[in-house]
């Protein structure tokens, strides 16, 4: 069953709903009235009876049961009742209790009992009428207020069938539907676009690949045409596959999407250690809790360093550890720097902003392990010249500190 037929039916059961209880209101409140004002001409029967005068109007009867046993030749052929009023064959019956016994005076009233049975049938065929007109009329407005989904609908379709993610949802209405198609058109703009980086790193990372097997294949083929010793062809080849290695390697993480098992470290020792490693200074605290993959903050430290030695020129580089509201972990170098132009591009994977060697795959690991963390890369201008490139983490409690325990 469509949306659209749940919401009409829901619509109309709600309206039938309201009309049998406004209809129930508006029959018991004439059935009072009616039943009010023969019950009142019953009474007025009554005290014609205790005055022994007839009542003038109307065809009445009674019936008298106890020590004295008397009715009227026209009462009507009737079990004795318990005291109350009833409703028997067009007569309207009042049952009293009385001294010695038990009255019961009637009034043949065929027209009022009709006319409340008329009423009943009217009341219904009404209700059941309106249902059924309401529920034609929710029916198309359901439809013109459904229609911003049924647009998103085929639109879905349509982007399923082609695979088109231009495709957008037009923007109509108020409300929390418009609100779905312009999240749905953001979705398929985030869709577009991560599609769009997916291609664009995919022939990248294939001509990069393509370029160290391509050479390994030549040094391999030289050797084995004479051209050119085959120890130098060894090391020719042994240089690709570390190269092809190192990229594999950096593709591997940067498809990790995130993911990173986070476990208790000392990040002040990692930096320190990886500053050693390569002869660096470190600036910094001496230790510093912190949680996070120890395995690729170091790697994307390294990453850092070797970027600020082959393009800084090794001038000046340091490691600098900074701990405010949040952790800040930099690699400075006095080298030439790098144009504002370059810096907003560095991170995007295969992006080279000089002829220097080099994959072009390193500020992108570095930025992809800090966002993984919950942080961002920087790359800042060096006062008086050079390149800052700050991985900013966000700052936790120690993660192998107890919590304290209220008292």
């Amino acid at each position: 069953m469509s949306l659209r037929t749940r919401l009409a039916l829901f619509l109309a059961l709600a309206v039938g709903l309201a009309l049998l209880v406004q209809g129930s209101l508006s029959y018991l409140a004439f059935k009072r009235l009616l039943e009010g004002e023969l019950d009142r001409s019953l009474f007025l029967y009554v005290h014609a009876l205790s005055e022994g005068r007839r009542f003038p109007r109307g065809e009445f009867a009674f019936r008298l049961t106890g020590e004295v046993r008397q009715e009227s030749a026209n009462f009507p052929p009737l079990p004795d009742l318990p005291p109350g009023a009833y409703w028997r064959e067009g007569w309207r019956v009042l049952v009293l209790e009385v001294p010695g016994g038990r009255l019961a005076v009637a009034r043949y009233e065929p027209e009022a009992a009709a006319a409340l049975a008329r009423f009943r049938l009217a009341l219904l065929a009404l209700g059941a009428g309106l249902t059924l007109a309401f529920a034609l009329l929710a029916s198309r407005l359901a439809g013109t207020a459904l229609r911003p989904l049924s647009r998103l609908t085929q639109v879905a379709q349509a982007v399923a069938a082609s695979q088109d993610l231009s495709l957008r949802v037009p923007l109509e209405g108020e409300g929390e539907l418009r609100a779905l198609a312009e999240a749905f058109n953001h979705m398929l703009e985030r869709l577009e676009a991560f599609l769009e980086r997916e291609r664009r790193f995919t022939r990248d990372a294939a001509h990069e690949l393509r370029t160290p097997v391509a050479a390994a294949l030549a040094q391999v083929e030289a050797a084995e045409m004479g051209y050119l010793p085959k120890e130098e062809a060894l090391e020719g080849v042994k240089e690709e596959l570390l190269r092809m290695k190192r990229l594999v390697e950096a593709l591997l993480l940067l498809a990790r999407e995130g993911r990173v098992a986070r476990v208790p470290m000392d990040l002040a020792a990692l930096a320190k250690e990886e500053a050693e490693a390569l002869g660096v200074p470190y600036r910094g605290p001496e230790a510093l809790p912190y949680q996070g993959d120890p395995l690729l903050l170091a790697q994307a430290l390294r990453n850092l360093l070797a970027n600020a030695l082959l393009h800084g020129e090794g001038r000046g580089v340091e490691v600098v550890l900074e701990v405010g509201e949040e952790v800040f972990l930099e690699v400075r170098d006095q080298g030439p720097g790098m144009p504002e132009a370059a810096r907003k591009e560095a991170a995007r994977p295969f992006f080279r902003a000089s002829e220097k060697p080099g994959e072009g795959l390193g500020l992108s690991v570095a930025a992809k392990v800090a966002e993984a963390h919950g942080g961002r890369l920087e790359l800042l201008e060096n006062a008086p010249r050079g390149l800052v490139a700050r991985i900013r983490l966000p700052l936790g409690p120690p993660p192998w500190q107890e919590p304290q325990r209220g008292t």
